[in-house]
């Protein structure tokens, strides 16, 4: 007679339950579950983190709202592209530091960032396109502002591709696509992609403005504040911790407990990607104060 139990064993071996092991869960991920009380109220660690980290998002819009609110065209047509472009560029390369984080770290907390930086990367990108149709200084009316050039053209097929991938950025749109739904969200690598062709062709791969960035005359450092050259400092360790050798070889130091040795390869790429990440932010902060405060510094 068939042991009951022998047939549940294999059942559950087929469906997937028992066929791997489980992963420990990490020690960071289990104390940002816990929940503190605030209020009368019993909040969650991770929900303040996310908030935390999250609002920054907002910033590029916020950074711009005045001068859409007052119509202060000096303001749209002086740095309404640098707040909102750059704004764009931190969001895709905050989206894409979700996953290498997840990799290097193993914690899995911060994910639900990826899908909020992504979300605010088509709106920011969106109300750039948007005023850009309006406010930008090329000839030939809306489509001159959309096609008039190679790196409109570039930009404009990233908002396009963007636009979708924010539509489907939910669960109802999840289960609706099935397994299909992970595969057009790899459409962001195609936007990572034409961000390169836009930088590109807008800087003459860098070498068009050599003073292209806020103080960059004063401080001697052009190359550091080349939004190209930033893009791909930043991307590099982004791509290189996606490649399944590197992911195998972190996983094996993992599970041999080796963590230290995985922090101190990461530690080199790490240092560039804060190096030329800070240089964003900074650029951000600078013309986007200024956008604000309809004072706008361009150059």
């Amino acid at each position: 007679m068939a042991n009951p139990a022998a047939g549940t064993r294999i059942r559950r071996a087929r469906s997937g339950e028992e066929a791997q092991p489980r992963t420990a869960r990490n020690s960071v991920d289990a104390w940002m579950d816990q929940s503190f009380k605030f209020g009368g109220s019993a909040i969650k660690r991770k929900t303040v983190a996310l908030c935390l980290l999250g609002i920054p998002a907002l910033m590029p819009v916020f950074f711009i709202s005045r001068a859409i609110a007052e119509l202060n065209s000096n303001t749209l047509d002086n740095v309404e592209a640098d707040v909102l472009g750059t704004g764009s560029m931190l969001l895709l390369i905050l989206t894409l530091t979700v996953t290498p984080m997840v990799t290097v770290t193993g914690q899995h907390w911060f994910v639900p960032l990826r899908k909020w930086y992504g979300i605010m990367i088509a709106v920011t990108a969106t109300t750039d396109a948007t005023l850009a149709l309006f406010t930008g200084l090329f000839a030939g009316g809306i489509a001159g502002q959309v096609t008039g050039h190679t790196f409109l053209v570039a930009g404009f097929s990233m908002v396009m591709v963007l636009i979708p991938l924010a539509l489907i950025s939910n669960n109802r749109a999840q289960r609706w696509l099935g397994k299909y739904w992970k595969k057009l969200q790899k459409l962001t690598y195609a936007v990572w992609f034409l961000l390169f062709v836009h930088l590109a062709l807008l800087e003459g791969l860098g070498f068009q403005h050599g003073t292209n960035g806020p103080s960059a005359s004063a401080d001697g450092n052009p190359v550091l504040h080349q939004r190209l050259y930033q893009l791909a400092t930043c991307s590099l360790p982004l791509l290189a911790l996606r490649l399944p050798p590197v992911r195998r070889w972190i996983d094996k130091q993992q599970k041999q407990d080796r963590q230290w040795l995985v922090n101190l390869a990461v530690l080199p790429m790490a240092a560039l990607y804060v190096l030329f990440f800070a240089f964003i932010v900074n650029e951000e902060i600078f013309k986007g104060v200024s956008a604000f405060r309809l004072q706008p510094v361009n150059g």
